[in-house]
């Protein structure tokens, strides 16, 4: 007759604008797609995505820690749903969101996200990695060309 209270927590919360869970989930999912931000978390709160503070890359079993159990999880619960197009039509960049959501399903990519090469390979190709360019080969060789580039323009703009 009453629903388990364990059972509400498994549904995604119906999508509509006005449900609180749905558009706090939604932000959240958003936020995903920006790659600072995931530095942002794996530097924050690096408990939660397994990373060892420690740096020793020979323990890579997050097992012992519940956070980052229970953070993969709902990461897994969220890419769950957040996939579906019911739920995908209200992302506002779906190709990022959804890609950062399925690479944040693979353990090694959770624990690699602290890695500035990382976040600026994911930044450079603006997440998408379709083009398979030298800038995710070579992301510092490519944001130093993007970087010279912008100080070019504006020392263009400002001379006239």
């Amino acid at each position: 007759m009453d629903p388990q209270p364990g059972d509400q927590a498994q549904q995604p919360p119906p999508p509509t604008l006005t449900h609180p869970r749905f558009t706090l989930e939604l932000e959240f999912v958003s936020s995903l797609a920006n790659p600072y931000y995931l530095s942002h978390l794996a530097v924050n709160y690096p408990n939660l995505l397994g990373i060892n503070k420690s740096g020793d890359d020979n323990d890579t079993n997050d097992s012992g820690d519940p956070d980052a159990q229970a953070f993969a999880a709902y990461l897994a619960y969220l890419y769950s749903y957040w996939k579906t197009p019911e739920y995908a039509q209200f992302l506002t960049h779906p190709g990022a969101t959804l890609r950062a959501l399925r690479l944040l399903q693979e353990d090694t990519f959770r624990r690699d996200i602290i890695r500035p090469q990382v976040i600026e390979g994911l930044a450079g190709t603006g997440i998408e990695n379709e083009q398979g360019g030298t800038e995710a080969n070579n992301p510092g060789e490519a944001e130093g060309e993007q970087t010279k580039g912008t100080a070019d323009q504006q020392d263009g703009s400002s001379k006239t």
